[in-house]
């Protein structure tokens, strides 16, 4: 599908505000030594595959999805505070981001609920949203990104090492 005018629109401005809260925040460290996963289900998209759009290559997967009921309910990986909440986004549809410090940042999308505001500060384990199916999703599940100093890493580095 090729997005008509009024949709290329929201998507440049979507990006400009994902683009503006992937800025470094907080210089201090909020983040705790190990990461959890933000929801229960299945994984159902890993970091780094190839994504094809319209027949096209497009840029590789910058994130992981876990696939679950609709509803189910998705958590603060670690410690941070919320930079951004924003609603009905053209791709990301209810859209996340947590701001863990030193850099690091974590993006939710295609939620369902959201439950937390900006400037909100969170701790490993609060409850933030629920899997959905809002944006360019074909089932529910939650897209989990993170980025250091602006670029994407695996999310499933993090579950693997203590970070001091």
């Amino acid at each position: 599908m090729e997005p008509s005018k009024n949709e290329l629109k929201k998507i440049l401005s979507d990006q400009k505000r994902i683009k503006e809260a992937k800025k470094i925040g907080l210089k201090k460290k909020l983040f705790n030594k190990k990461f959890i996963l933000p929801s229960k289900g299945r994984l159902s998209g890993v970091y780094g595959s190839q994504r094809i759009l319209n027949s096209k290559p497009r840029r590789p997967h910058a994130g992981i999805d876990i696939a679950a009921k609709e509803g189910t309910k998705i958590v603060a990986p670690s410690s941070g505070i919320i930079k951004l909440v924003e609603r009905n986004m053209f791709f990301t549809g209810n859209t996340v981001i947590i701001d863990h410090g030193l850099g690091l940042i974590s993006i939710f999308a295609h939620l369902k609920d959201v439950f937390v505001n900006e400037g909100k500060k969170v701790i490993q384990g609060d409850k933030i949203g629920s899997i959905g199916m809002t944006g360019r999703a074909t089932g529910p599940h939650l897209h989990w990104g993170v980025y250091l100093n602006n670029i994407s890493v695996d999310p499933m580095t993090l579950l693997n090492y203590e970070l001091n």
